[in-house]
């Protein structure tokens, strides 16, 4: 790897080596270090949110990912990939904020959300059609929902989307087209007018 700044042909295993190697100038891991961020966050976003239904929480969770990656990252011993293990710490980080928030007693709060107006009238035909697709999708199990989200929309291979969830690669793969046919299904249905 040389003294080479680390760049997009790099490996996720290549990133972690020179972000651990303490020869290497500190610039370099740490543009190494964030290469790793760059490719990751938006994924492992998903991954948490899914578990914990909670933009902030999510975004406080993807930290503490990258905060044991940046820890523990000597330990990954690359029996798999290492998109795979920050998928399972993601998920276990989450899994470990629900947990926690259960023992500690809140007070509940109600949701304040702000209204946003569309800039232009003719957003009605997308509002109309982003309403169906919400409706259709919660239509949906939410397992299937989840693995459809994380593999249509995130962008997650079968594998990874597998590995975030602990589920075999068969077992997303057939959840995921059944997904996609009953959405397809579902959203036939909205579309039919109305009978008198």
């Amino acid at each position: 790897m040389g003294s080479e700044p680390a760049g997009p042909g790099w490996t996720d295993e290549m990133l972690l080596t020179r972000y651990l190697d303490v020869s290497v100038p500190a610039a370099e891991r740490e543009a190494a270090f964030k290469t790793l961020v760059g490719r990751y966050r938006r994924r492992l976003f998903a991954v948490c949110f899914q578990v914990l239904g909670d933009r902030q929480d999510a975004e406080d969770a993807v930290q503490e990912t990258f905060v044991r990656l940046a820890r523990n990252g000597g330990g990954f011993r690359r029996e798999a990939k290492l998109s795979t293990w920050l998928y399972r710490v993601a998920r276990n980080v989450s899994i470990d904020q629900v947990r926690h928030d259960a023992r500690r007693p809140s007070t509940p709060v109600a949701e304040i959300r702000a209204v946003e107006e569309p800039a232009v009238e003719d957003h009605t035909a997308a509002s109309a059609t982003a309403d169906a697709l919400r409706t259709a999708l919660a239509g949906l199990d939410e397992r299937s929902r989840q693995l459809l989200l994380l593999v249509a929309v995130e962008g997650l291979s079968y594998a990874d989307a597998a590995a975030a969830t602990d589920l075999p690669v068969g077992t997303v793969k057939s959840r995921v087209s059944r997904a996609r046919l009953r959405l397809g299904e579902l959203l036939a249905e909205s579309s039919q007018p109305e009978r008198p």
